[in-house]
């Protein structure tokens, strides 16, 4: 699967903070963010409501790349 990129502003107290924990932990930023941003998106993905909004995300990029064509409501011309 690939990869993107998140650019996030930061207090620079807190940024001192996160760079300070690196430090410490011998690792980069990065490696620090990236557990706790992947951990939250883990736990909200059960959510119904972001369910909901990844499925109709995906379906309207289908849409628009012409993957997936939408039918038209019956009621629509009635």
């Amino acid at each position: 699967m690939g990869q993107k990129q998140l650019n996030v502003r930061l207090n620079e107290d807190i940024f001192d903070v996160l760079e300070a924990m690196a430090f410490i932990e011998g690792v980069s930023l990065p490696d620090v963010i990236r557990p706790v941003i992947e951990a939250l998106a883990l736990e909200a993905r059960s959510e119904p409501a972001i369910q909901l909004a990844l499925r109709a995300r995906a379906e309207s990029m289908a849409v628009r790349s012409g993957k997936l064509s939408r039918i038209p409501s019956r009621g629509a011309d009635s």
